[in-house]
């Protein structure tokens, strides 16, 4: 067998030995002036069979360079070093073909992003007579994905560093009133070793640190279910139960709350609404609409309504507050997301993000409507089964 390097006119022949006359001139004379791809040839072991015009551009080597020259001379030293030009060829004789992307080097040695096919070429018996080579120069295309890249890292970088800050905020709100009551009363007992404490004041004293203490756990809860949903390691566990006795029990727990808003919550759940859902979950669900209706419609009524339409549940918690800007909207469900600042309304911003997924969870949905000053509503809808 002869072990000349095929031309690029003799691997066209193999391919068009049918074809008429002036077909494999045409074809042959397309390839050499293409200037947006590199197209080239090589022989069985890699060396370079032909050259056309893209391939001077973007390689930067004249024909008369690169001829009888090994393909090697593209991949940067550690490529070569690991045996990496010779695993492609391997692996397009074995499949056919090879298709990557990654760095190339040029003629003066700077690198470019490429994407390289490597098809096998064969005669009529099958016998590999080399490999057809077509590298594309995606460098602005690899540029352009990195500076988004770049620019995703650092709004998160900058998501994480308000985050911090806010939680640090959060987290301090409750500690500071908890830790003023308890040093009061430590200062109390030392000061007074043989008095006995008035019981009223002392149950005021312990009651303004046990709801400091429970707001903590709520935070800690809600950065610990972050982290688990965000892990998808929350698990839904159903049971049949009624939902309008899930949202009457919540709201019944937030009289208080609601007091001190200057809010009335108003419940219209007239019949049961059955289903099969993760009580705990629900739970979570109603309050944290219900506690962001308190905190933004502050000193106007909540209501909460529960139903049935057309075969699935429906939870509505709407408010008469200050509502939410068109273009935040599709926001207030993310991690951390606030519509407004955190400075006068304080919250980490995972209330509304923890409701979404545990009611995506359920196989639901939870949608927002608002115009800016008139308030805002939230429908949660849940299939009645798994």
């Amino acid at each position: 067998m002869s072990h000349e390097k095929p031309t690029i006119s003799g691997v066209i022949t193999y391919a068009q030995a049918r074809s008429p006359g002036n077909a494999t001139d045409q074809l042959r004379l397309f390839i050499e002036s293409v200037k947006d791809y590199a197209i080239l040839t090589l022989d069985p072991k890699g060396y370079v069979a032909s050259w056309n015009a893209g391939a001077e551009r973007i390689k930067g080597y004249r024909a008369g360079e690169i001829l009888g020259q090994h393909f090697s001379r593209f991949y940067p030293e550690e490529d070569v070093a690991q045996g990496r030009p010779q695993r492609e060829l391997e692996i397009a004789e074995r499949e056919g073909r090879y298709e990557e992307e990654g760095w190339r080097v040029r003629k003066d040695g700077s690198l470019f992003w490429a994407n390289v096919v490597i098809t096998a070429l064969r005669d009529e018996s099958g016998q590999l007579v080399g490999f057809g080579k077509v590298t594309r120069d995606f460098t602005q295309r690899k540029r352009a994905e990195d500076e988004r890249e770049l620019e995703r890292l650092r709004e998160t970088v900058q998501s994480q560093d308000e985050f911090l800050s806010v939680a640090s905020h959060e987290l301090k709100t409750p500690l500071t009133p908890l830790q003023l009551k308890l040093t009061a009363l430590l200062r109390t007992v030392k000061s007074h070793p043989e008095a006995a404490m008035p019981a009223a004041r002392l149950h005021k004293d312990l009651e303004v640190a046990c709801r400091q203490v429970r707001k903590l756990s709520e935070l800690i809860d809600n950065l610990l279910d972050v982290s688990r949903l965000s892990l998808h390691k929350v698990q839904i566990r159903r049971v049949r139960m009624d939902l309008s006795s899930v949202v009457k029990d919540v709201a019944a727990r937030y009289v208080r709350v609601a007091a001190q808003a200057g809010s009335q919550v108003v419940v219209e759940a007239p019949v049961p609404v059955e289903g099969s859902w993760d009580r705990v979950r629900l739970e979570q669900v109603v309050t944290h609409l219900l506690s962001n209706a308190l905190k933004y419609g502050a000193g106007k009524p909540v209501h909460i309504q529960v139903s049935v339409e057309d075969g699935t549940a429906l939870l509505a918690v709407r408010d008469e507050g200050i509502g939410i800007e068109q273009d935040q909207q599709v926001r207030v469900f993310e991690r951390f997301a606030r519509a407004v600042s955190e400075r006068h309304y304080g919250g980490l911003g995972l209330g509304l993000f923890i409701a979404h997924q545990v009611i995506d969870a359920h196989g639901g949905t939870l949608r927002v409507e608002s115009v800016p000053g008139q308030g805002a509503l939230f429908t949660a809808r849940l299939p009645l089964g798994p």
